[in-house]
C-alpha cells in the first residue's frame, strides 16, 4: 500500500490512458444538493483565500494492460463522482474552445480508446447510464429523480450565479485544480476488505446492508464474477424484499441464526463472525436468497411460494407492528420448505400434501396473530417480546426434537402453558381489555375489527374512508353531562370514552360532533334511509328505537356485543396437549432495573437454576453464587478491569467495606482466584445492581444476561 498527498485534478482525474471503475458492490452515488453545495462554496472560499481544499481520500487498486490502467475504487467514490460532475458542468459552461475546455475534456474522457474505455470514470450498473448520458451530452433522455441529474444540474446554476457575481470561469477551474486528496493505491496483498472497513468506520456511516455486500462481494477477487454475483443474487435479494427492508432482513436473519437478542449497530460483526470461516460462497448467497424468500412472506406478503391465507396472516403482524416475531417465523418457514417446493412443481405436486402442509403453517401463523392481538388488547408490555421469541423455537423443540412431528399443538401447547406473562392471554383478560382498555389509541386494531364484525356476511362495506366516531363524545356538552348525572358523567367519561362500547365508524364524525344522543339517532336515520350510510352492524344501537340514551349499561351492553364477534373471530386455544416436553426455563432479564424477579423469587412455583448468558446456561443455587461466576466468567475473557478494581481496594462510595481487594481484608469477602477477594455477601437487589455495574464498566450488553429459574418440581 503506497500513501501521497496529492492534487486531485493533475495527479488523478488529468491522468492519461486509465479509468476508475465503481465496483457492483459499492453503494450508489448518494451524495445530495446539500453536500454538493458544501463542496462547492469550500473551492469558492479556498479561491478568495488563496489555499488548497482538502476533500478527504481516494483508495484504489491499479492493473495495468497495454499500457492502460484500470482503477477499481475502494473509497471515495462519492467525492471523485461529485468531482467529475462539477467538471462537466463547468466544460458545458464554456461557449469557446479555450486552453481550460481543452484541459477539462482530456479529464473527462479518453481519446484514441475503445467506446467501453472513453469516459474516465465508470459508475455501477444502477448510476452509469445516467453518468453516461452527462458526459456525453445525452441531456434529452436524462433523468430529472437521479442524484447524478440532480447535481449536475445544480452544478451548472452555482457557476452561473457566480459568474453574475464576478467570478471567472478560470478562478473556478483553479479552485478545482486546488482540491487535495490522500491517495491510497494498494498492493495486490493488501486486504481491501480490512483496508475499507477501517475507512468507513469513522465519518459518514455506511448502513449495515453496505458492509454485508461489501463483506461478501469484496471477496471475488475477479470484477467479472463479482457482477454476475451481484446481480444473481444481491439484485434480486433487494427486488424480492425491496430496498428498504434490506436492513431489516439481515438484522432478523442474524437473531434466527443466533437466537439471541443483538444490537442492531452489532449486526455487521455478528454476520462476520458467523460466516469468515465459509469460503462456499455460492452456499452463503443461496442461504440469503432462501430467507429473502421467506421475508418476502413474512414482510411484503407478495410470495406467490405461498398461498393467499398464508400472506394475508402474515399482512396482520405488520399491521400489529408485531415485528419482533419475525426471526422465529424465518425458523418455521424454513422447517416448512417444503410448501415452497410444492408450489413450484404445482403441476407434478400431490396437492392434498400441498393443503395439509400449508393448512399446518397457517395454523402457526394464525395462532401468533391471535396472541400479538390479545397482547395488544390487554396491553401485556412488550419489553421482554424480542427476546421471548429469540429463544421460543429452541425451547420448545431444541431438546425435544420429537415436538416437530406436532408442530402447531407444540407451539399453542407452549404459549398457552408458560407461568410468565408471556402466556397467551386467555378469553377473559381478552375479554375485559375489549371492555375497559383504550382501543381509541389502538386505531389500527380497532379498524380491524370494525372490518371483521362489518364484513362477516356477503355484502361487503367499504370502510377505508370513513372516520372513527365516539359516541359518547370526547368534549361533553352540558346536555350530556346532565344525561349521564351530574355526579357521576366523570366517571363515566373517563372509564368509557376511548373504548370498543363507545367507538363506531362513520362518514359524518364532523356532523355527529358533540350532539346529545337522541339528536345523533335521529340524524344517523335519516342518513341510513337516504342511503348515505350502510354500516347496521356496527351502528344497530343507533337505530334501534328502544336505546333512548347512552350511558355505562348501553356502552357495557354494546362491547357485550362486539366483543363477541371478535373472540369468536379469534378464540382461545381449545384441546392443548399437555403431554408434550419443553425446555422449561423462565428468563429475568436484570436490565430493567425497576424490576428484581420478585414474581419468581416470592412464588412458590419456581426454584433458581443459575443464569444464562450469550445462550449458554450456568447453574447456581444462589444468588451469591451467580455472582461470583459472573465475575469468575468476567475475569478470564479480561482481568485488567477486575483487577485494577482490586488494585484500588474499591469500596462504595462513603462506604467502609472493600469489595474488591487481591488481599484478604474481611470476613465478608470470598476469595475467587488466588489473593483475588470479591465482597459477595450482599441482597439479590445489590447483586443484580452490581452485575449491571460490571457489564456497564467491560462495555457487555445486559441484555443477553438472563436469570433462570425452572419449575420447583
Amino acid at each position: 500500500m503506497q500513501a501521497f498527498n496529492r492534487k486531485l485534478y493533475t495527479k488523478i482525474i488529468e491522468q492519461t490512458y486509465r479509468q476508475y471503475t465503481i465496483p457492483v458492490y459499492q453503494r450508489s452515488y448518494s451524495w445530495k444538493k446539500q453536500q454538493c453545495n458544501q463542496l462547492y462554496e469550500d473551492i469558492i472560499d479556498s479561491i478568495k483565500k488563496g489555499r488548497n481544499h482538502y476533500l478527504g481520500s481516494l483508495v484504489y487498486s491499479e492493473n495495468t494492460e497495454d499500457n492502460f490502467s484500470f482503477c477499481p475504487i475502494i473509497d471515495g467514490q462519492q467525492r471523485l463522482t461529485t468531482v467529475i460532475l462539477l467538471l462537466k458542468a463547468l466544460y458545458d459552461s464554456i461557449n469557446e474552445d479555450s486552453r481550460i475546455k481543452n484541459r477539462i475534456y482530456n479529464s473527462l474522457y479518453n481519446d484514441n480508446c475503445e467506446d467501453r474505455y472513453k469516459l474516465k470514470l465508470k459508475s455501477i450498473d444502477s448510476d452509469n447510464e445516467e453518468l453516461e448520458k452527462v458526459l456525453m451530452g445525452s441531456f434529452d433522455d436524462l433523468g430529472t429523480d437521479s442524484n447524478i441529474a440532480i447535481n449536475y444540474y445544480n452544478f451548472k446554476d452555482r457557476i452561473r450565479k457566480s459568474i453574475d457575481n464576478g467570478m471567472t470561469l478560470e478562478e473556478i477551474f483553479e479552485g478545482i485544480t486546488n482540491l487535495e486528496i490522500v491517495e491510497i493505491i494498494l498492493a495486490e496483498e493488501d486486504d481491501a476488505q480490512l483496508i475499507f472497513e477501517s475507512i468507513n468506520s469513522t465519518g459518514m456511516n455506511l448502513e449495515t446492508s453496505d458492509l454485508i455486500r461489501n463483506f461478501l462481494l469484496m471477496g471475488i477477487k475477479d470484477s467479472g464474477i463479482q457482477k454476475e454475483y451481484y446481480k444473481k443474487y444481491w439484485v434480486k435479494l433487494q427486488n424480492d424484499i425491496g430496498k428498504e427492508n434490506v436492513e431489516k432482513f439481515f438484522y432478523d436473519f442474524l437473531v434466527m441464526k443466533d437466537t439471541r437478542f443483538i444490537e442492531e449497530s452489532k449486526v455487521y460483526e455478528n454476520f462476520k463472525t458467523y460466516y469468515r470461516n465459509i469460503n462456499d460462497q455460492d452456499f452463503v448467497f443461496n442461504e440469503i436468497i432462501k430467507y429473502g424468500e421467506y421475508y418476502k412472506l413474512i414482510i411484503c406478503n407478495n410470495s406467490k411460494l405461498y398461498g393467499k391465507r398464508s400472506n394475508e396472516l402474515c399482512s396482520l403482524f405488520g399491521m400489529l407492528k408485531h415485528n419482533t416475531i419475525n426471526p422465529f417465523l424465518l425458523k418455521v418457514c424454513y422447517d416448512f420448505d417444503e410448501v415452497q417446493n410444492l408450489y413450484k412443481n404445482v403441476y407434478l405436486a400431490n396437492q392434498v400434501e400441498l393443503r395439509e402442509k400449508e393448512n399446518e403453517l397457517n395454523n402457526i401463523l394464525f395462532l401468533f396473530v391471535n396472541y400479538a392481538i390479545r397482547r395488544a388488547v390487554t396491553e401485556v408490555p412488550s419489553s421482554s417480546l424480542r427476546r421471548f421469541y429469540a429463544g421460543l423455537y429452541d425451547r420448545v423443540f431444541g431438546k425435544n426434537k420429537d415436538n416437530k412431528n406436532k408442530y402447531d399443538k407444540a407451539l399453542e401447547s407452549y404459549i398457552c402453558t408458560i407461568n410468565t406473562y408471556d402466556k397467551m392471554p386467555t378469553d377473559i383478560m381478552f375479554n375485559d381489555g375489549l371492555h375497559y382498555k383504550n382501543m381509541y389509541k389502538k386505531s389500527r386494531i380497532l379498524r380491524y375489527f370494525f372490518d371483521i364484525i362489518e364484513n362477516a356476511g356477503k355484502e361487503l362495506v367499504d370502510m377505508s374512508d370513513l372516520t372513527i366516531e365516539h359516541i359518547l363524545p370526547e368534549t361533553l356538552s352540558n346536555k350530556w353531562k346532565e344525561n349521564l348525572g351530574l355526579d357521576k358523567f366523570q366517571e363515566i367519561y373517563d372509564k368509557y370514552v376511548h373504548t370498543l362500547g363507545n367507538l363506531s365508524i362513520t362518514g359524518y364524525n364532523s356532523e355527529y360532533s358533540n350532539y346529545p344522543f337522541d339528536d345523533k339517532k335521529k340524524m344517523f336515520k335519516s342518513f341510513n334511509e337516504e342511503g348515505k350510510i350502510k354500516i347496521a352492524k356496527l351502528n344497530k344501537e343507533l337505530l334501534d328505537e328502544t336505546i333512548t340514551s347512552w350511558s355505562e349499561k348501553e356502552i357495557l351492553d354494546r362491547a357485550d356485543r362486539l366483543s363477541k364477534v371478535i373472540i369468536e373471530q379469534y378464540p382461545y386455544p381449545t384441546n392443548i396437549d399437555n403431554t408434550l416436553e419443553f425446555d422449561k426455563f423462565y428468563e429475568f432479564y436484570i436490565d430493567n432495573a425497576e424490576d428484581d424477579g420478585d414474581e419468581y423469587v416470592d412464588s412458590p412455583k419456581y426454584k433458581l437454576y443459575g443464569f444464562s448468558y450469550d445462550g449458554v446456561k450456568y447453574k447456581c443455587d444462589s444468588f451469591k453464587k451467580i455472582f461470583i461466576e459472573v465475575i469468575k466468567l468476567l475475569y478470564t475473557t479480561n482481568p485488567t478491569i477486575i483487577d485494577g478494581l482490586a488494585n484500588e481496594k474499591f469500596t462504595f462510595e462513603n462506604g467502609s467495606r472493600i469489595i474488591f481487594s487481591h488481599e484478604y481484608e474481611n470476613d465478608y469477602q470470598t476469595e475467587i482466584y488466588p489473593n483475588l477477594f470479591v465482597m459477595a455477601s450482599y441482597s439479590r437487589h445489590m447483586i443484580f445492581w452490581w452485575i449491571r455495574q460490571l457489564f456497564d464498566k467491560y462495555q457487555l450488553e445486559i441484555t443477553n444476561f438472563n436469570i433462570l429459574f425452572t419449575d420447583n418440581g
